[in-house]
């Protein structure tokens, strides 16, 4: 199908139905081990593990979100539009005043920053730059930027992990995804239909769960041909909506915790999908939108600023939702995810605004990612010739990162969903693994390196057991950049132990992770300066 008759069927359908199936990869079967009920993760086909994604729709001001408090040039080409008394993150940047819910997450371990994500040759069209992100697309090289894929990234690693549909045998119970406060969206087309549910708005939810119609309003007049047409489109949505009571039953098992702020667009849409969670729906991936940072003008002036209220929302809301999970006792299985199409320009524009741009930050946040701070700080004195960011990390590497490390795809599969290999950032403190006693599988082990610390001229080593197959061991600085792959391919099963030489490394801590087929484990270590 088509992306634009695509489009008019979810339209015309009012809410999407869910399209996927349940067959899948055996390296797909495994549960989250550690998360505070293994028996609702073992339920769902898969890791266990939920994906939230929150899109800011409109390209966000990055250098205006995470702060480069200690840098000149950003005051002298901000002016006024520089923000003076950010919430500290570290010794060199901060958060946006308003993002106080953000800031306490990080100073709990849970939010991970990744400085300047983007991609090559970008692209400042709303549009175009949202299909790159929403696909996937590869705009490595000049004429890569004329490539449109019909399909999104999500869809496909749906599509590789839940082959068969629409047979209705394979069809699974619970919706693989859901939208909310939008439409279906090309991040997650199949290459064959769209993979989830579309529930346009809050209202629309709470109609939902009390069992009245979905399709809103009052039943048309049938004696008018008009009617007619209006009644047929209705019984459309409703079929169509095969998850509706799946939906339903869950959401009647709970009710959220008093702990969302009103009047909070953001919010409204979290409490839903922390509902569902809460309620037992076996739904992976949950995606919803929140628009409003194109701020061309008067970004941040008036009565009510625009962007800190933007982000003030977000972050209260995504807040809000964790503190929800964490009394349902959900939060070690979900993970949020922030995307936006692109930053703004580094100078502020004549209107007190920015105008678009190119790399921004990205945000992970959850009890299982690993926080900090990821990558270097923008470089301002080392602009791209239109006088923009140039980008650290391709936003693929983290689409790669969450597709390895959080749904523990292989890499042969990822390379497919995304048209190519990429470096991954290790964003997460565990990879999912197959149930076990010990929690994880059996002939797998990474043991402390020894001796540790350890110096330049001595060196260390790290010992480690494998089942067999596909074994890789990396090193990484805390930054999350790649330092060196110690193993990629096979190896037999079995003790294994292998030479780190730090060469000419700075000293510091440093991470040494150990990945196969089923499992991944990361250690810390620390060369001696």
């Amino acid at each position: 199908m088509k992306r634009r008759d695509f489009v008019k069927t979810t339209v015309a359908a009012g809410v999407a139905a869910s399209t996927i199936g349940g067959v899948f990869d055996p390296f797909s079967v495994k549960a989250y081990a550690n998360g505070p009920s293994l028996a609702r993760a073992a339920m769902n086909a898969g890791t266990g593990r939920v994906l939230v994604v929150l899109q800011l729709d409109g390209g966000n001001d990055g250098l205006n979100t995470v702060v480069p408090k200690e840098d000149s040039l950003y005051y002298n080409l901000r002016d006024t539009l520089a923000i003076q008394n950010p919430l500290p993150l570290n010794d060199t940047l901060g958060l946006h005043p308003s993002m106080t819910g953000l800031q306490s997450l990080h100073n709990e371990g849970m939010l991970a920053v990744v400085q300047n994500v983007g991609y090559d040759n970008p692209n400042r069209s709303h549009f175009r730059s949202t299909d790159i992100w929403f696909t996937g697309s590869n705009n490595s090289k000049p004429t890569d930027a004329n490539t449109y894929l019909e399909d999104g990234w999500l869809g496909r690693y749906l599509d590789i992990r839940y082959p068969g549909y629409p047979d209705p045998a394979v069809t699974p119970a619970h919706p693989l995804a859901i939208e909310i406060g939008t439409t279906t969206s090309l991040m997650m087309q199949g290459e064959n239909m769209g993979m989830s549910m579309a529930i346009y708005d809050p209202e629309t939810f709470y109609r939902i769960i009390s069992g009245t119609d979905i399709s809103g309003g009052d039943p048309p007049d049938t004696s008018t041909p008009a009617g007619l047409e209006l009644e047929y489109i209705r019984n459309i949505a409703l079929e169509a909506n095969q998850y509706a009571k799946p939906v339903r039953d869950a959401a009647n098992v709970v009710e959220n915790n008093d702990v969302y702020p009103t009047g909070n667009d953001v919010a409204e849409k979290l409490k839903i999908v922390a509902r569902l969670i809460a309620g037992g729906l076996e739904t992976p991936i949950y995606v919803i939108s929140q628009k409003g940072y194109d701020t061309h003008a008067q970004q941040d002036s008036g009565t009510t600023p625009k962007h800190t209220s933007l982000l003030g929302r977000m972050s209260d809301a995504i807040k809000a939702f964790y503190d929800d999970l964490t009394a349902f006792g959900e939060e070690n299985r979900v993970m949020l995810m922030t995307i936006s199409e692109f930053g703004r320009r580094v100078e502020a524009n004549g209107t007190a605004g920015t105008d678009h741009g190119t790399a921004a930050p990205m945000f992970f946040v959850g009890p299982e990612v690993s926080g900090g701070v990821y990558g270097d700080n923008p470089a301002l004195d080392d602009l791209d010739r239109n006088g923009d960011l140039k980008h650290q990390y391709d936003f693929k590497q983290m689409y790669a990162s969450v597709l390895e490390q959080w749904f523990g795809v292989m890499r042969s599969s990822s390379a497919l969903i995304l048209k190519g290999e990429w470096e991954t950032l290790p964003l997460f403190t565990q990879a999912p693994v197959s149930v076990s006693s010990s929690g994880l599988p059996d002939g797998f082990a990474l043991d402390q390196n020894y001796p540790n610390p350890f110096t330049r001229q001595a060196g260390t080593s790290i010992r480690f057991s494998t089942p067999g197959g596909e074994t890789r061991l990396r090193v990484y600085d805390m930054r999350g950049r790649l330092v060196k792959t110690l193993v990629d391919g096979a190896m037999r099963p079995g003790q294994h132990e292998v030479r780190f030489q730090p060469g000419n490394l700075s000293g510091g801590t440093y991470l040494f992770r150990l990945e196969t087929a089923r499992a991944a484990e990361t250690r810390s270590m620390v060369l001696l300066r």
